[in-house]
């Protein structure tokens, strides 16, 4: 298949804001880090609501949970003590067959201080993935939004709302593969993706966005949907990932007001504030709510939050997080 149907995005920079950046770190760190910047995190980081449960009773469950999903025969250890050193996974991959060794743990208490609420999981990536095709036939192939890739290399399903275009007399239960459409500049000055949701895909070079898709191939999965019900229905998963460039636990709607999966900055900056029970705290970039529970919830539920956000349909958001 070649390096079309691989993941190999890169970062464009500004030039000079490059140039700053490449007088500031040196050529070679600031590439590593642009590198760096266009990869997923290879873990995940929850964050145990202390009022409900506690770190070492959530590890438990999950691991249960782990061993129920099979992870496709691999071996899932944990550890109660403050280990945050994971190691690198040994992976081999042909096709959608993967082998994962982890030589310690894969579950493990953050190792920072005061910070023991906080779980990482270990996943594992970039993955070679074969891509399946018919003979003389071109991929069917799905393409999502940045925002849904984004969220898939992180463990989720294609969801509906993030299709935007589709192979014709693709049915459910057809294997696809998954690419993702990246904002480019337009003639306005401004950024889309230059195509209007529905597009039928030919395989072709005349497809949208066909050269600019290339690396930018994210898995394989399973259509849960035809074509045109994908395009009909509001919600619901379209596709079903089953061979991933990166893979990670997904944990939406697990331990339900017992976990909250978040970013360890956000949690670090709820916990440098070090709330007191019986503070009144202005939170004023609260939604999605992520940082505001985690502020009550380090309050022991004692005091006040006022939460405001300037984006109204982030404060919807942050409505049904915190119902």
């Amino acid at each position: 298949m070649g390096e079309r149907y691989s993941f190999n995005p890169s970062l464009h920079w500004n030039p000079e804001v490059e140039d700053y950046f490449t007088k500031a770190y040196g050529a070679q760190h600031f590439a590593r880090i642009s590198t760096s910047l266009a990869r997923p995190s290879c873990y995940s980081c929850i964050r145990v609501n202390t009022l409900k449960s506690t770190t070492d009773n959530v590890i438990e469950k999950l691991l249960k949970i782990l061993r129920e999903r099979g992870q496709e025969g691999d071996t899932i250890h944990s550890s109660n003590t403050d280990s945050g050193n994971f190691p690198e996974a040994i992976v081999e991959s042909k096709g959608s067959s993967k082998r994962t060794s982890l030589d310690t743990e894969s579950i493990s208490k953050c190792p920072f201080p005061g910070l023991d609420y906080v779980i990482f999981i270990k996943g594992s990536g970039p993955h070679a993935i074969e891509y399946e095709q018919e003979e003389g036939k071109p991929l069917k192939e799905v393409i999502v939004s940045r925002k849904c890739a984004e969220a898939v290399l992180r463990g989720a399903q294609v969801f509906v709302p993030g299709v935007l275009a589709c192979s014709a007399h693709v049915e459910k239960g057809d294997v696809v593969s998954v690419s993702v459409a990246v904002e480019q500049p337009d003639s306005e000055g401004g950024w889309g993706i230059g195509m209007t949701r529905g597009t039928v895909l030919q395989g072709s070079q005349t497809d949208p966005l066909y050269c600019e898709r290339s690396g930018l191939y994210i898995g394989q999965g399973t259509t849960m949907l035809s074509r045109a019900g994908v395009f009909r229905v509001p919600r619901g998963v379209a596709v079903h990932m089953h061979n991933r460039v990166y893979e990670l636990s997904s944990f939406n709607d697990l331990l339900e007001g017992e976990i909250f999966l978040q970013n360890l900055p956000s949690i670090v900056a709820a916990h440098a504030l070090d709330p007191q029970p019986g503070e009144r705290i202005l939170d004023m970039c609260a939604a999605p709510g992520g940082k505001t529970t985690a502020i009550a919830i380090l309050m022991k539920d004692q005091g006040e939050i006022i939460a405001a956000d300037r984006s109204h349909n982030k404060v919807l958001l942050l409505n049904l997080a915190g119902a």
